[in-house]
């Protein structure tokens, strides 16, 4: 009977070590986005994203963590509405993903700063191109056919601050064309978000 007991407070012991091993948290922030598309000359645009986050703790320097996020990324450059138009309006370039990173974590200086970096794949729930309000793929029919898988690599810095909350900042370098039948378009983004672990 001890030994049973024995055996099952250290079946308990190690389940609980391992639980406390992987950390579920959710964080937002804003990314700075742009394309490299159309051989002219584009603008970034601000952008949001938001999702959830997991982490699991190899050792005192190695963490895995992945993440779900929406992030709404584009880019703009100038047109004329009309031959006779004098004046340049912002052509908005949309586009709405939900994002897979996986990331490898290290601590090189404790637990407080770290470095991450990996692969990350995108899907495009949505898009527009709208100028003065007005979205030019329903009105226009000028909506171009994108790809909906996005696949690139992050890189970054971030620190824990405190227990809960962290902050990082990362670049995202897309692979991926994002128009079909073209070969440019690619997506690049600087992204700063602060996460709550639970």
């Amino acid at each position: 009977m001890k030994k049973s007991v024995l055996f099952v407070v250290m079946c308990l012991a190690i389940s609980t070590k391992g639980l406390a091993q992987l950390n579920f948290g959710v964080k937002a922030g804003v990314n700075y986005s742009t394309q490299r598309v159309f051989d002219i000359s584009s603008s970034h645009r601000w952008g949001p994203q938001v999702g959830v986050m997991t982490s699991y703790t190899l050792s005192n320097s190695f963490e895995l963590q992945g993440e779900l996020l929406y992030a709404r990324r584009g880019f703009k450059t100038d047109v004329y509405v009309d031959m006779d138009d004098s004046k340049a309006h912002d052509w908005n370039f949309s586009f709405h993903y939900l994002n897979l990173p996986i990331l490898a974590k290290y601590y090189p200086f404790g637990n407080l700063t770290y470095i991450e970096a990996g692969p990350q794949l995108g899907y495009l729930i949505d898009s527009s191109n709208k100028v003065k309000g007005v979205d030019l793929g329903d009105e226009a029919g000028l909506k171009p056919e994108y790809n909906k898988i996005d696949f690139g690599f992050v890189g970054g810095i971030g620190a824990d601050l405190g227990d809960h909350f962290n902050v990082d900042v990362r670049y995202y370098h897309g692979l991926t064309h994002t128009q079909k039948d073209y070969d440019k378009g690619e997506n690049r983004s600087l992204e700063l978000s602060v996460g709550y672990w639970f």
